[in-house]
């Protein structure tokens, strides 16, 4: 089946908090062994929601590492946040991890969100407005770096001079660019620098988004069927809508959030459920799915997806 010419894509993020390393590993390389098209990390300095004192693991080193154990899977960080790291240091780790992978990195970014985490390191946390500003910045240098011997740039708030990034991505001309989010300055983003645009919510939400991604690409003289539209739902799918229900609670209460509040962001029931509600993403455009799976890892949803879902999705 395809969806405005493109294959349905399905793949997973793995939420590397309130976990140990070998319990990620399992299931990394469980993720792999079903059949998944790609597997993610968050980039997060603590965890994203509840307590801030439980483990949470750092973004570039679990990347690499991502590259090392896996072998075919495309692997991914969705999505980096423009705060964390200078742009030219992002683009030089990047780089390698697509090299270290043989081309398997899926390359993303946005404006970051997660206040308490800057607070908690005395970074700095500028409004919307010079978030956004640092985002256009910063994939117009990453694009740049992958694909010039030097560059010199001379931005608001980025500058190099002559910069070489060797080695350069395996992928020709690099990376695909997932961009993240849904806001009117992140859609006009995307429609300059995006293979691909991310966000949670439901298809509704998408199908707004869309018509306003199109929009900004009719402006500046780009086909939007360019860009791929992709979704980020949690999962949570078992043999019964209880056995479902009952994962959801148990995930968001290790997470610290309140399922009733994020239901519009889920993927959750039993398997006639997710066929349901996976079709009315399809009806909107969306071709690419990871779907965010939380500690325990528990790995009987996606092969459940595997199983009955997808095939029956035509």
């Amino acid at each position: 089946m395809e969806v405005r010419g493109r294959p349905l894509h399905f793949g997973a993020q793995l939420r590397g908090q309130a976990t140990t390393w070998a319990e990620y590993v399992a299931a990394l390389q469980g993720v792999e062994e079903l059949g998944y098209g790609s597997v993610w990390m968050f980039d997060h300095l603590l965890p994203y929601s509840g307590a801030d004192d439980r483990p949470c693991f750092e973004t570039l080193t679990t990347l690499g590492a991502m590259a090392t154990l896996t072998t075919n899977i495309r692997i991914g960080v969705l999505v980096n946040g423009v705060l964390y790291r200078d742009p030219a240091v992002l683009a030089k780790a990047s780089a390698q991890v697509d090299e270290m992978s043989e081309g398997r990195l899926e390359f993303t970014l946005g404006a970051a969100w997660a206040v308490r985490e800057f607070t908690a390191y005395g970074m700095d946390f500028p409004p919307l407005s010079e978030r956004y500003a640092r985002l256009d910045e910063a994939l117009e240098i990453v694009k740049l770096l992958w694909s010039q011997h030097r560059t010199t740039f001379q931005g608001r708030y980025y500058h190099l001079e002559a910069a070489p990034c060797e080695p350069k991505p395996v992928q020709a001309p690099y990376p695909p660019i997932t961009i993240g989010g849904s806001g009117a300055r992140t859609l006009r983003i995307a429609a300059r620098h995006a293979n691909r645009l991310n966000f949670a919510g439901p298809p509704q939400k998408f199908s707004e988004r869309a018509r306003k991604l199109q929009q900004f690409c009719d402006e500046i003289g780009r086909d939007f069927n360019d860009i791929e539209l992709s979704a980020h739902p949690s999962l949570a799918v078992g043999h019964t809508q209880e056995e479902a229900e009952a994962l959801a609670r148990r995930i968001t209460s290790i997470e610290g959030v309140d399922l009733d509040d994020e239901r519009d962001n889920w993927v959750l029931g039993d398997p006639a459920e997710a066929v349901r509600q996976l079709r009315r993403y399809l009806d909107v455009g969306v071709s690419h799915f990871v779907f965010g799976v939380g500690y325990p890892f528990d790995l009987g949803p996606l092969q459940l997806m595997q199983e009955e879902v997808f095939p029956a999705l035509g």
